[in-house]
């Protein structure tokens, strides 16, 4: 990670992003500290946070658990203090079950609901709190393909990515009059840490890769950097008249 830019796209914006210590919250994380952001990195991982803010940039971590109300109060209050504003917000934080309806138990689908859904609700409704009064902010949630079209054998994640897509419209029309913005972005299938490692334990690796890419237009998976570029420019005044859009990063798979 290089250190931040003196003219960045995000100079003197502050930034909160849930799941900042792996994955796609901590390409997001690097990437707005790159063009100028202070970041608020949230999330239960100190070791990863350890390692992004080693990156470079103003980046701060802030441990909580999103599907504890007092815990995220506690964390945006705690960034807010700590960097005297909060203009960015971005839901990056979110966990996977397989099963289908039969095959899900109890247990696993509220874990993923209470993450994915209402751990997303809970940062979104404190942010705004703080938010409201300066009737500006620009807040993304990190939705999926799973959201926009099944896929077999994830019930849970599908119907909650689905609910994310639709407590963003629902925020971006509630908000819209009081300058806050509210997007989401929908990735396809990422190559993140977890899924290299999927590949690098088969069998084949080579046969693996291919058949996780095979099933997208462009023949090719996503990267952390795909999903992290989305979310910066709806992060930027670029995409002002932006407000409760799902946008596909896909790679083609929901056409």
């Amino acid at each position: 990670m290089k250190h931040a830019p003196k003219h960045g796209r995000l100079e003197g914006r502050v930034a909160a992003i849930t799941g900042a210590s792996s994955g796609i919250g901590r390409k997001t994380a690097e990437v707005f500290a790159e063009q100028g952001a202070s970041v608020a990195a949230i999330d239960l991982d100190e070791s990863g946070a350890k390692a992004l803010m080693a990156g470079g940039g103003n980046v701060r971590f802030f441990m909580a658990d999103i599907t504890s109300e007092e815990d995220v109060k506690k964390a945006m209050k705690s960034a807010i203090s700590s960097f005297g504003a909060l203009d960015i917000l971005v839901n990056c934080a979110g966990v996977f079950a397989e099963g289908d309806v039969a095959g899900t138990d109890l247990v696993s689908w509220r874990k993923v609901m209470d993450v994915n859904l209402t751990g997303t609700f809970l940062c979104m409704k404190y942010a705004i709190a703080e938010m409201l009064p300066f009737k500006s902010g620009s807040i993304i949630n990190i939705a999926s393909e799973a959201g926009i079209r099944a896929i077999p054998g994830q019930a849970a994640y599908n119907v909650s990515k689905a609910a994310v897509i639709m407590l963003t419209k629902s925020a971006a029309r509630d908000y819209a009059a009081s300058g806050i913005r509210v997007n989401c972005v929908c990735p396809g299938r990422v190559m993140t840490p977890l899924v290299q490692r999927i590949v690098d334990e088969s069998d084949d690796p080579l046969s693996t890769l291919e058949k996780l890419s095979s099933d997208r237009p462009v023949m090719r998976m996503g990267t952390t950097l795909d999903i992290a570029n989305a979310c910066l420019a709806f992060a930027t005044d670029e995409m002002v008249y932006a407000t409760g859009s799902a946008l596909s990063v896909d790679g083609g798979f929901t056409l």
